[in-house]
C-alpha cells in the first residue's frame, strides 16, 4: 500500500478515506467525459477514441486490488451520490446546519431527463441522500423504509440546487423525515420518508455478495 502524505489524510472529508491527487484527477476527467459525451453525435465514428477508452479501462482494471466489500471509510468514497471516488456522483455535498441537513449540488447535462431538467430519479436520489443523513442527528444507522416524492416544478440542470431535510417525528424503531429541494426561490420537489433504525452489526453485513468480477 502506498503511503499518503499526512496533509492529504488531514484534508480528507470526515469519515472518508483520503484520495490521492492523481486519482482525484482521474475522477475529475471521467466526469468531464460523461458530460462531453452528451454533446457527441450518436453516429460519430471515433475508432481512435474507442481504442483509447478501451485501453484506459484495461489499465484501471489492472489497478483493482480491492473487494466489493470494503472498509467503511473506503466504501463511502464510492457512494454514487457523494463519493469522491465515484465518477457517477455529481457529487452532492452534505453538511449539518443546526437541526437540519443541508446539501448542495449542480447537476450537469449528463443528468438530464426532460429537456433542461434533472432526471426524476436523480431528484429522488438527492432527497434520499439528504434525508438519510439525518441519521447523524440521532447517531444511528438507518435504511430507507419508504420515500414519497412530490415533483412540484422542473428541477433545472446546470443550476445550484439546495436540499434540506429535518426530522418531524422520532419513534422507537423509525423516524419520519421531511425533505425538499430548491432552485433559487423555487421549491422543485418535496418528500416524506420513513427511515428505519438498524443496528450497526446488521448494517455492515447487508448485501453479503461474492465479488462480481469472479463471475465474469
Amino acid at each position: 500500500m502506498t503511503e499518503l502524505d499526512p496533509a492529504l489524510i488531514a484534508d480528507a472529508p470526515p469519515g472518508r478515506a483520503p484520495v490521492s491527487p492523481t486519482l482525484q484527477r482521474v475522477i475529475a476527467a471521467t466526469r468531464r467525459m460523461n458530460r462531453a459525451l452528451v454533446h457527441v453525435d450518436p453516429v460519430a465514428d471515433t475508432p481512435d477514441v474507442a481504442d483509447d477508452f478501451e485501453e484506459l479501462a484495461e489499465r484501471l482494471e489492472l489497478l483493482g486490488t480491492m473487494e466489493v466489500r470494503q472498509t467503511e471509510l473506503n466504501r463511502r468514497t464510492r457512494n454514487p451520490a457523494t463519493g469522491s471516488m465515484n465518477p457517477i456522483a455529481p457529487p452532492i455535498s452534505v453538511d449539518i446546519v443546526s437541526e437540519k441537513v443541508v446539501s448542495t449540488v449542480n447537476f450537469s447535462e449528463a443528468y438530464q431527463g426532460p429537456p433542461g431538467t434533472v432526471h426524476g430519479g436523480w431528484v429522488a436520489a438527492l432527497l434520499d441522500e439528504t434525508m438519510g443523513r439525518t441519521r447523524l442527528l440521532v447517531d444511528n444507522n438507518v435504511v430507507t423504509g419508504s420515500l414519497h416524492v412530490r415533483y412540484l416544478a422542473p428541477t433545472p440542470i446546470n443550476t445550484d440546487l439546495v436540499g434540506q431535510a429535518w426530522i418531524t417525528d422520532r419513534q422507537e424503531k423509525k423516524m419520519i423525515v421531511h425533505g425538499e429541494i430548491t432552485a433559487g426561490d423555487t421549491v422543485t420537489a418535496t418528500a416524506e420518508g420513513i427511515f428505519v433504525y438498524i443496528a450497526r452489526e446488521r448494517f455492515v453485513s447487508l448485501g453479503n455478495v461474492e465479488d462480481p468480477r469472479e463471475a465474469q
